[in-house]
């Protein structure tokens, strides 16, 4: 079977995918994710749509994430990426909502299925501006610049190796794009407590404050510009970002 379009059109030259369930595509050849949210996705799609679990624990609520994708939306022109998608409880009447061409990606095939069928259940069909995408954030198979604009939603708390992940990011974003990312941080002490507790379980990197997190992305291996904007609500970093500009332009 052929990809889509919009998937060929961004598909770095030698990068090959194939189908791996019903409607979802993946470039990892043995279509294994290893994430330990494949286990879990339906607990995890319940706490992240539940206003009251989120106002508790991290002092924050699923509409400030829906209000936050929204912007990557509207950003720009060209392909939109959502990298690290998850079940799109918070964004998927967004994204059904937006005629933009768009990739939902994700390492967890979980994720992915719940994300699928809620987009189904929503719209009664599957959008053709919409294609789900099995990778990783690490090692995307997207072209450089392919992306007007780069939405990853709570997805850098996961990872030890956050340069590495927004260096990616910004390598696949075009010059004129911007990057929205969130990412919880320890500022708050229950959020601290629970973000320990979830890095004990092998679920997140080390717990890092936002001052942390933004000094990390601030070194120029993290491939984004010295001041990305932020702003802090409860536990949750909102975070846009230019990619960083060849030396010379």
């Amino acid at each position: 079977m052929e990809a889509p379009s919009i998937l060929r059109n961004v598909l770095a030259e030698g990068s090959t995918v194939r189908v791996v369930a019903d409607g979802i595509w993946s470039t990892d050849a043995e279509a294994t994710s290893h994430q330990v949210y494949d286990r879990h996705a339906a607990l995890y799609d319940w706490l992240i749509g539940n206003k009251l679990y989120n106002r508790l624990a991290w002092g924050t609520s699923p509409a400030s994430y829906a209000r936050f994708a929204e912007q990557a939306v509207r950003f720009g022109h060209g392909p939109l990426l959502d990298g690290g998608c998850g079940s799109l409880v918070s964004t998927a009447e967004l994204h059904i909502r937006s005629a933009r061409p768009t990739i939902l990606c994700d390492l967890s095939l979980g994720m992915l299925e719940a994300a699928r069928k809620r987009v189904m259940d929503i719209a009664g069909t599957m959008p053709e501006h919409l294609v789900f995408v099995q990778a990783d954030l690490r090692h995307l198979p997207f072209k450089d610049g392919a992306f007007g604009s780069i939405l990853c939603p709570g997805m850098l708390h996961i990872f030890d190796d956050v340069e590495i992940v927004t260096a990616e990011l910004a390598r696949v974003a075009s010059g004129n794009a911007q990057l929205f990312m969130s990412s919880l941080v320890a500022e708050r002490w229950l959020g601290t407590r629970y973000l320990s507790a979830l890095h004990r379980a092998g679920e997140v990197a080390t717990p890092r404050t936002s001052i942390q997190l933004l000094r990390r992305l601030k070194m120029p291996s993290a491939g984004l510009e010295a001041s990305p904007g932020r702003v802090l609500e409860g536990s949750m970093l909102f975070i846009t970002a230019e990619p960083r500009q060849p030396r010379g332009c």
